[in-house]
């Protein structure tokens, strides 16, 4: 049986490639782990997004959602 953790973590910007690279080492150190990452920050670059998504091995990329801009008052 498998379990599902939902995991939301607020880093020091510092900090961000250590955090993802120690879940990428879990991932790897046990097979059959399964781990959907989001990064969310700062406007910026889609190449700087990505930049901060580089962890070794590499993640595998399957879905990139854009983030919705809206101003306070334009809510549904």
């Amino acid at each position: 049986m498998n379990v599902t953790i939902f995991t939301r973590a607020t880093v020091p910007e510092k900090l961000q490639q250590q955090w993802l690279q120690h879940l990428r080492d879990f991932d790897t150190a046990n097979p059959g782990c399964h781990f959907e990452v989001g990064i969310d920050g700062p406007d910026e670059p889609f190449a700087d997004v990505i930049k901060r998504l580089t962890v070794e091995p590499g993640l595998n990329f399957t879905k990139i959602f854009g983030r919705a801009k809206w101003t306070p008052g334009d809510e549904p």
